[in-house]
This record gives C-alpha cells, structure tokens and sequence, in this order.
C-alpha cells in the first residue's frame, strides 16, 4: 500500500464521497473505491494478468488502429448487401402473382 496526496475539485470530491456513502453507508471504502477506478483506467494490466491466470501467454493489447490495419479484406459482397438481397427474396416471394 502506498499513501498518495491529490489535488482534486473539493466539489467532485465531495460528490464522490457522497456516492461512495450511498453505496456502503461509510466512507471507510474511499480508499477501495479509489483504487476500483484506477484498476478501471488500467485496463491492459488487468487483462494480461487474467489472461497469465488462465495460462495463456501475453505481451499486451493492440490498438484499434492496429486491429484495422492488420484486418482481412474480405471478399465479396459485404453482409449489408447480402441481408438485402436475403430480404428482398422473401418479399418477392410472398408477394401474390400479378
């Protein structure tokens, strides 16, 4: 455990407080609440610790932009243009003969 000193808005810190009393009628879990958010922010850690525990080997994440530039080109029509043309046949068949 390390004791850290912060500088925050004292009006978001008073919400804050009032949040966290809501939740456990005590602001004896300031410190857990605080703590819950920061393992929120950091996300990557998180996720690669989960991922040891279950044996898999990790080096991290990838970004978004690294996920779309090594993504696939797919091939033929997109599944927009398919479901489409799905819908379209269907009401061309229940639709009575002219």
């Amino acid at each position: 455990m390390k004791k850290v000193s912060l500088y925050v808005d004292e009006e978001r810190w008073a919400k804050f407080k009032e949040e966290v009393f809501r939740k456990y009628g005590t602001l004896r879990k300031l410190s857990d609440e605080v703590e819950a958010l920061l393992d929120s922010f950091l996300v990557e850690d998180t996720l690669v610790k989960a991922f040891k525990n279950l044996g898999m080997d990790v080096k991290g994440t990838i970004s978004s932009q690294e996920v779309e530039k090594n993504r696939p080109v797919s091939r033929g029509p997109s599944s927009e243009e398919l479901i489409r043309e799905m819908r379209r046949r269907r009401i061309a068949e229940n639709l009575p003969g002219q």
